[in-house]
């Protein structure tokens, strides 16, 4: 009987690749745009309803025990700019909470409490019921606690503003794990790249970055306005915009290309040949084969230590150049857009590129993610020891945070797309186990800046930080080049829909079940 299986399986093989070269390809825009854009805006919101606390962190403390003093280049501190005073007088008007370094580090990694905690979860629930609800709602909860955010603060203390952030991290990573599942289901393989590099699945998409290059200077200039109180502002815009995006989303996105009533027939075909068919039928979790996959893993440490230095970057930077460079509150939005917007470009850019030397053959899909991770992470790790060695050199220090954090987007076509070449069929638990570790560094990374910094905000003490968010960027590389994977793993492999009952092994079946009556 093991005999006939297999050869029927060869069969059924042969038979599915030559259905698929037939297959043909789908041009112009179609269904699968639309929810790549609106997945965009969602990542938008995800990021710009996340890190806007991180701008408005600076206006909203007023802690004073690490107040400069008049010889602040002794202690490693840049002198205050003579045309600075008039706005830090501005913004500090807006000041009502006595927070020290260590509080405000727990502040701000509160929200990664909850977004790790719900990463697998989220997975599973996605892969069980389904992915567009887990969005929809998760973002709409979010905009709307966010928009709570200085109500609770103002009338109900530090702990209860920390607790919203922990909620606001449940929704939100079960919310990013479930538009990776459905990316499984509504990505052609040879436009992988470059639709999740659009709206990307981790911390290096172009969503969430945009979501950066808005957020970060418009919550800037918010805080240093009078417009609804100043950094309340941040907080009732962008929840506003969450609670708008829902509706779209709501009533313009369908689970699979399957359920899509107004998607053509080419279209349906074109994805379907060679993305996720799990439809709405339940098939068993692989735990086994992925949690003994080494590829898996690799790129769970990588984006781990990726992250890592991200973090750093994006939630707690504002602090650095707030504290120790002197720049304000609207100086530091401005400044973390550009090398954000950055980001956007090379991400863009490397999406196409990667597909582009995928499709004409010159270097194999793990060549291809491999040498884009590189770049991305060894470019960003050659910059970071030189911004405390440039002092109070601002024009320096912009350029290589701009540089550094800019090539980090050339990492959406290496490791953080990488899991969709080996398990698209599982890919909302695969985003879940990514996503958990990459955040387990934004729950770590933002108190160890805190402790290592509080009342002690000197430029040595970021010089530790720098330097250990290169040795990760680092480390981080070196795994992925060791245990990448860029090939389809077996436990991938979903049973097909006309196999023989009396098949005892159906995972050496065939993949894609792309027969012409599934399209009737």
């Amino acid at each position: 009987m093991t005999s006939v299986n297999d050869e029927l399986g060869e069969k059924s093989k042969l038979l599915d690749k030559k259905e698929s070269k037939q297959i043909p390809v789908h041009t112009g825009y179609g269904a699968r745009h639309t929810f790549t854009i609106l997945s965009f805006i969602g990542y938008f919101n995800l990021y710009a309803l996340r890190y806007n606390l991180s701008v408005a962190m600076v206006a909203m403390a007023n802690h004073t025990d690490s107040i400069s003093n008049p010889n602040a280049s002794d202690y490693g501190e840049c002198p205050d700019p003579v045309n600075n005073i008039t706005t830090q007088q501005t913004a500090n008007k807006a000041m009502d909470f006595d927070w020290d370094e260590a509080t405000q580090g727990l502040i701000l990694s509160s929200f990664f409490y909850g977004y790790v905690a719900t990463q697998i979860p989220g997975g599973m629930l996605s892969e069980r019921f389904g992915g567009k609800h887990l969005v929809g709602f998760g973002i709409l909860i979010m905009a709307i606690l966010t928009i709570l955010t200085p109500l609770v603060a103002a009338e109900f203390g530090t702990w209860a503003l920390i607790t919203t952030r922990v909620i606001e991290g449940l929704v939100s990573g079960a919310a990013f794990t479930a538009i990776a599942n459905m990316q499984g289901k509504w990505t052609p393989e040879m436009e992988r790249t470059l639709l999740t590099a659009t709206a990307n699945t981790g911390n290096t998409n172009t969503g969430a970055f945009v979501g950066n290059v808005i957020v970060l200077p418009v919550s800037g200039y918010l805080c240093s306005s009078h417009l609804l109180g100043g950094w309340p502002a941040s907080f009732y815009i962008f929840g506003g915009v969450g609670c708008v995006w829902f509706l779209f989303w709501h009533f313009l996105i369908y689970e699979t290309p399957a359920t899509h009533p107004r998607i053509s027939s080419k279209e349906r075909k074109y994805i379907e040949s060679t993305a996720g068919q799990r439809e709405n039928k339940s098939y068993p979790t692989p735990w086994k084969g992925i949690l003994t996959s080494p590829a898996i893993w690799a790129i769970m440490f990588a984006v781990f230590f990726q992250s890592w230095g991200a973090y750093i970057t994006t939630t707690v930077l504002p602090t650095y150049m707030n504290k120790i460079q002197k720049f304000d509150i609207t100086q530091d939005g401005l400044l973390l857009a550009i090398p954000n917007l950055v980001t956007v470009l090379t991400g863009l850019l490397g999406g196409w590129l990667a597909d582009h030397i995928r499709r004409s053959g010159c270097l194999s899909t793990i060549a291809v993610r491999k040498l884009f991770t590189s770049v991305s992470l060894l470019s960003a790790a050659l910059c970071l020891p030189f911004i405390p060695l440039a002092g109070c050199d601002h024009v320096v220090i912009v350029t290589l945070i701009v540089v550094g954090n800019g090539m980090l987007g050339f990492c959406g076509s290496g490791v953080w797309v990488s899991f969709l070449d080996i398990g698209f069929n599982f890919s909302g638990i695969l985003m879940g186990l990514i996503n958990f570790s990459s955040n387990v560094a934004g729950v770590i990374s933002p108190y160890f800046v805190g402790v290592l910094t509080n009342n002690n905000e000197t430029m040595q003490q970021w010089q530790t930080i720098f330097y250990v968010s290169m040795a990760f960027y680092v480390a981080g590389t070196l795994t992925f080049l060791v245990f990448g994977k860029g090939t389809e793993a077996e436990w991938n492999k979903i049973p097909s829909d006309n196999r023989t009952i009396n098949d005892p092994n159906p995972d050496t079946m065939v993949q894609y079940d792309i027969s012409a009556e599934n399209y009737e």
